[in-house]
């Protein structure tokens, strides 16, 4: 993935460049739009890549912000895809 292409290309560049640099992942966790399945996925991917997640923050809605605007319309402006609300867990929207 985009990902794993990224981190090849970091780990290059650090190595000729002589410097010993790392990643650090940065996790959104609630974003709009995201499934149950994605998390999974995601949990999955970082076993399977040795990553401990010590910095996630949870979606809060802000202004200015693209994921504000999917939170409150359940839809994603850049894709202009409407993504399905979960029923089974109320959701305040101001």
């Amino acid at each position: 993935g985009t990902y794993d292409r990224f981190k090849e290309m970091f780990e290059k560049y650090s190595a000729e460049a002589g410097k010993k640099q790392y990643l650090i992942p940065y996790f959104i966790s609630a974003h709009p739009g995201t499934e149950d399945e994605d998390m999974l996925n995601l949990a999955l991917w970082l076993k399977k890549n040795n990553f401990e997640c010590d910095q996630v923050q949870n979606f809060y809605p802000s202004p200015m912000c693209n994921a504000t605007s999917m939170y409150y319309s359940e839809t994603n402006p850049l894709k202009r895809v409407k993504y399905k609300q979960r029923e089974d867990i109320p959701v305040a929207k101001g």
